[in-house]
This record gives structure tokens, sequence and C-alpha cells, in this order.
């Protein structure tokens, strides 16, 4: 068996035919097994990589095997155009995405978005078939998604043949896991379908001291008829974490250079958190005609979230630093649901794919909080008193919110698909409810929030030979305004929703075995400054502006028979155009390096059958870390290598598999959670498994 065989191995979804496929139906896995053929994107349904006007990446199952990644960011790692913002082991994941925010909460599950938590929600892997990645905003497409680029979760499903598989783990520095994956259809001709994920991982994380145990327990079961097909997923999962969390400290505004970065291992205080998240999720769609195909689905996430956590900041030359323990409660409960229809039609030699949709997500939290007096601590060598917050009282409602939208598109194409336009527009309705919360004697602030908004997005794809494609596209991102906070002239009020405009061109070359993306865009994004005018308090704005602009390249595939490839270089330059009395405009935009760059290899070893040899290096430039340009972020290189092995045991398929992250356990910081918040880098981490199917 060779090591690709394991990347295509019973229990993914096989390859289908793309001539003919439904938009529901999940695109063919591309040759090498780690990147699919096309993805979805939200309104226009599941797109073809050459017929979509957008820059997107969706990884495979396979792909989430192979690595053995148990997070989003495990993932991601793979892509040049994002970075983790926070390490690995935090309470959530966050990135930026051509140089703006995400966070593990803005993850769609296949396609509705809300149904994620902020607290200890990250979706588990567990429960993945894909994990699709678009670049840019997608307002349009998705609705209220990050500016940056969106990330959806798409669901495993019951294949053709029955499926028992069995995993067992291990990950620095005792933390074991395990994990069975149960699949098969019913029914005569198999329109039944019923898939079982249940996981746990429990022991020592490679944080020192730190262990944490997290339960994933997950159904789905999906009925394919002629006309109807229809699937309900449900899933549970908990966390729990004591010892400590990483952390994010904040540099202090005397400094002029970067301190050394900490031990990656290293916690400075005794945090501990547990995390609950029950989600829901049912859908399904008609054939009313054979051009038209009418879709619902409705989604519910309850999250219950208790911990104690910790704000590193003011961190001097020498690494000395302030400390400010806290704890949390929190209570989440969210709705999420979509209506709509897509269909097909002809004027004259045009053809129009149609889409209609209307979307409703709904979000209430309540939070308690707790503090602890100041302390101080060491970002390199922590003191061995380890304070920590006091555990948080009942939580209280702290915001309600409801996001409505409705929105259409048509993709025109003629000559056979060599040209399409889509053209569409999205109509949005924010409407925030802000309660405020008793915090340490100050009075709440309370404010509502109802603005509407049109997204309008073309997007434009050129066939001029058949393996290449040429595409553009100018499209929106939109956010909720930000609420005036108490120490501005204007508090309680909410600003306007932000508006994100892109433009992008491109081009994409698939060769069936290898394929590339090349493309070209600029992003602006408004930001708040402050108008202190005569009044004692300034007055908060949204008059700020940044810009940004890159070349990206990404290609994957297979190179030859043995070797297969996975990466890209990005070229981004984040602007700051309007800052605060101007005293930083024209400076490079915090936590966007000039130069990001991935390469992966797989090399099936001639001789040795099933034996696969990986390796992969990931390199960031240099970046700063403030808006006024003084605090710089060094160059970091990170090198990881692995194999897997491929052979049967009494008949069944056995996949062994062992890799090393960071292998030369340098210590550097990452990335940039927010202005001056840095992340430093995981110590090294060597994960080793094994799967048997029975």
């Amino acid at each position: 068996m060779s090591g690709l065989s394991g990347a295509v191995q019973a229990g993914q979804l096989e390859p289908v035919v793309v001539e003919g496929r439904r938009v529901n139906e999940l695109a063919p896995v591309h040759a090498g097994g780690q990147v699919a053929a096309g993805g979805g994107l939200g309104l226009l349904g599941n797109v073809d990589l050459r017929n979509a006007p957008f820059s997107q990446t969706s990884y495979t199952s396979a792909l989430i095997e192979d690595q053995q990644a148990t997070t989003l960011g495990d993932v991601l790692d793979n892509m040049p155009s994002v970075r983790r913002s926070v390490p690995p082991n935090n309470i959530g994941e966050q990135f930026k995405i051509r140089g703006f925010a995400l966070s593990d909460s803005q993850t769609a599950i296949n396609g509705l978005y809300g149904l994620v938590s902020t607290y200890g929600g990250t979706p588990p892997l567990e429960i993945a078939e894909r994990v699709e990645v678009l670049l840019g905003p997608s307002a349009l497409l998705n609705g209220m998604a990050a500016v940056g680029g969106s990330i959806n979760v798409v669901p495993k499903r019951a294949v053709d043949e029955p499926l028992a598989r069995v995993t067992v783990g291990r990950e620095s520095a005792s933390l074991a896991k395990a994990h069975a994956d149960l699949g098969r259809r019913f029914g005569a001709g198999g329109e039944w379908g019923l898939r079982v994920n249940a996981s746990r991982r429990d022991g020592g994380t490679p944080l020192a001291g730190v262990s944490r145990k997290d339960d994933v327990g997950a159904l789905a079961l999906d009925y394919r008829g002629e006309r109807l097909r229809a699937a309900l997923d449900v899933w549970r999962s908990t966390v729990r974490n004591r010892g400590g969390t990483p952390i994010i400290p904040g540099m202090d505004a005397s400094l002029v250079t970067m301190p050394a970065a900490p031990d990656g291992a290293i916690t400075v205080s005794d945090d501990d958190y547990d995390a609950h998240n029950t989600t829901a999720l049912v859908g399904g769609e008609f054939d009313v005609t054979r051009d038209w195909t009418a879709f619902a689905r409705f989604g519910a996430r309850h999250n219950d979230f208790a911990g104690r956590g910790q704000l590193v900041t003011n961190v001097k030359a020498d690494g000395s630093a302030y400390l400010f323990p806290f704890g949390t409660r929190a209570d989440n409960h969210a709705r999420s649901a979509e209506l709509g229809a897509r269909g097909a039609f002809r004027t004259g030699a045009i053809r129009h794919a149609f889409a209609l949709s209307g979307t409703r997500q709904q979000d209430e939290t309540r939070q308690g909080f707790a503090y602890a007096p100041i302390g101080v601590t060491h970002i390199r060598h922590p003191p061995a008193a380890r304070p920590a917050a006091a555990a948080a009282g009942d939580p209280s409602k702290t915001s309600r919110s409801r996001f409505d939208s409705v929105a259409l598109a048509d993709t025109l194409s003629l000559d056979d698909e060599r040209v399409l336009l889509t053209l569409g527009a999205r109509r949005q309705r924010v409407k925030v409810d802000n309660f405020g919360a008793t915090l340490q004697g100050f009075t709440p602030v309370t404010s509502t929030y109802d603005q509407r908004a049109w997204t309008p997005m073309i997007g434009l794809v050129i066939k001029p030979l058949a393996p290449l494609s040429l595409y553009a596209n100018h499209i929106q991102g939109l956010e909720a305004g930000t609420t005036v906070g108490r120490n501005y002239q204007n508090a309680g009020e909410v600003l306007p929703p932000y508006k994100t405009r892109q433009f992008e061109i491109g081009a994409k070359l698939d060769r069936g075995s290898f394929a590339n993306t090349l493309s070209l865009f600029q992003l602006t994004r408004p930001s708040t400054v402050s108008d202190r005018g005569t009044s004692p308090l300034p007055t908060l704005r949204l008059d700020g502006e940044q810009r940004n602009r890159g070349v990206e390249w990404a290609f994957f595939g297979a190179l030859a028979r043995r070797v297969r490839v996975l990466g890209g270089i990005s070229y981004p330059r984040g602007r700051l155009i309007r800052t605060q009395d101007g005293a930083d405009n024209g400076n490079d935009a915090p936590g966007t390096a000039p130069l990001a760059a991935n390469l992966g290899l797989e090399w099936d070893v001639p001789g040795v059958a099933g034996l696969t040899l990986t390796g992969r290096v990931i390199h960031t430039g240099a970046q700063y870390v403030d808006n006024a340009n003084v605090l710089r972020m060094p160059s970091w290189t990170r090198f990881d290598l692995g194999a897997r092995y491929a052979t049967r045991v009494a008949g069944r398929a056995l996949m062994l598999r062992a890799s090393v992250h960071n292998l030369a356990d340098r210590r550097y910081w990452e990335g940039v959670y927010m202005s001056s918040y840095v992340s430093p880098a995981a110590p090294r981490t060597v994960l080793v498994s094994a799967n048997m199917d029975f």
C-alpha cells in the first residue's frame, strides 16, 4: 500500500464527478488527497475551484488525520495567508487572515454562523469532513462573517462502505487520545446514513504542570432520496483545563525593542476553566423541479463556561510584568436559520444560476466577573507564588443580538462556462442590545443598536485555456459597530456597521495533478479614532482606516508519483491610512508580516510499501507590534517532521503516524493578538497515533 493510499483510505468521501454535480455535493478530492477541487461559497453553494471568483482552499479529512490535527489552528498552519494570534492550548483560537483578525467563534458549521462559542467552543475536528477557508470578506456569501476571510467546517457523513475505525494516540507530555469513528448506510438503496464519532483526550499538555480533558460525542444522521435530502447533526464537547493557560503578554509603552521570548511551556498563574458546548443542526433540501431546489436549515447552541484567567501587561525589557487575575462565568445561547432556493434558467445564450436566501441569527450572553488584586510576575521566570482570581458569581445578561438578512445572486455563464459573471447583494439588519455588566462598582452602560446596510458583490471568471481561469471580484464585509465605552463623551453610543471593501484579481492553473492560485488583493477597513474637541472627555468616531494590499501564491497537488506538495507564499502590506490626529498615518499595521511562506512535502519511500515521510517549514517575516511602529517582532521559522506507515494486520488496515512540531524547540514570538499584545510559540510537541479499521 502506498503512502498516498493512507490519504484516501475507506471512511473518507470518494471523489465525485464534477459534471452534473449538485451544488450541495462536496467537490471531489484533488490529486494528493489533502485538498479538494472546490468548496462551499455560502449563498452560491459548492463551486468548482476554477469556477470560483475567489481564492479558497478546502482541506480534507485525510489531511486532518495524517497531520494529527486537533484544532483549526493545526489545519490552518498549512496556509501562508493565515497566522495564529494566540498560542495553542488557549481557551479559544484567533487568527490573522490577510492581516485582519478572525476568532474561532466566527467559524461556520455547514454554512451556518453563530453555532460556535467564544468561550472554549472551538469546533471539534472529530466531526469534520472538510475545513474550508475563503480568503477575503464575504458579506454577500455568508452574511456577518469576518472581513479578512472565513472558515467553514463541513460535518462528516456516512459513506457507502461501512466504517469502523479506532484511533489511539499520545501527545507531549502525557496527553493520551482515543477516538472511535463509526459509519454505515441503511435501506434498500442506502438512503439512510449514520455516522458516530466519540473521542477523549486526557492527561498532561505541553504546558508545564497543565492537565486537560476533552470529550467529544457526535452523531450525524442523513437521508438521501431521489428528490429529498436531509441531515441532522448533534454533538456535545466538554473541556476541563487545570494548572494554567498560555500567556499573551502586553508590552510596556517604554519599550523600544522586544524582550526575549519565553519558553512556550511556561504559565504564570494557576488558571483553570470548564467549557460545555451542545450544538444541534438540522437541514434539508427538496428538488421542486429538475432545475429548482428549495432548502432550509436550523441550528442551536448552548455554551456554559466557568474559569479563571490572567492578563499579563506592562512587560519590561527584563521580562518583569504586572499580572491581573480575573474570574469569568458565561452562559450563551444561540440560534441560526436559513431558508432559500437555488435554480437555473436560460435567457437566450445565457445560462443563469440563481440563488435567494433569508437568514436569521440570534445570540444572548450572560456573564459574571471577579477580580483579584494586581500582582507582579515574570514572563520567563515566574515566581513560585502564583496568584489566582476568585471564581466569578452568577452571570447576568450582558448582550442580546439579532442579525437578519436577505440575499440574492445570479451567476451568468456564456460559451459553456468559459465566462461566468456573478452579481449579487445582501440586505442586512443588525440589532444589538447591550445591558452592560457591573464591574467593580462601575455603572453599567446600556445601549440599543438597530441599523441596516447593503453589501453588494461582483465576480468574474474567464477561462482562456482549458486548465487556466482568470478571476476578479469586488466584495464587502460587514461587522457590527463598536459600543462606545464609559471613558468617552458618547458612552453607550453604538457606532455604524464597519464596511470592509475588497478588490481582487487572480489566476488559477489546474493541470489535474497540480494546482496553483495567484492573487492580488486590496482591502480597506474603517477603524475608530478619538476626537478630543473641547469636551473633558474625547468622542469616539469611526473615522480611521487601514488598508491591506498583497500578493499570494498558493499551490497543492502531486509533483510526481511519490511526491506531494502543499504550501504557498504571501506578500501582504498593511498600512494605517487614517489614525488618531494623523500621528501614525503611513505606518505598518501591527500584526501584518511582509512575508509569510509555507511548504509541506510528502514522499512515499521507494522500496518500503506504505511508508511516507513528511516535512513542513513555516516562515513569517518581522512585523510591528504597535501602531507607532516602535516595537518590531523578529522573523521566525519553524520546522516540522513526520512519518506514517500504512500496512495490514490480520487482514485489517492499520495506519501508524508520528509527527514533531517545532523540531528545534525554538523560542520566539509567533503572532500579534492585538496592538502591543503578542503570543509566544508553542514548545516542541511530539504526536504519535495508530488507527485500525475493523
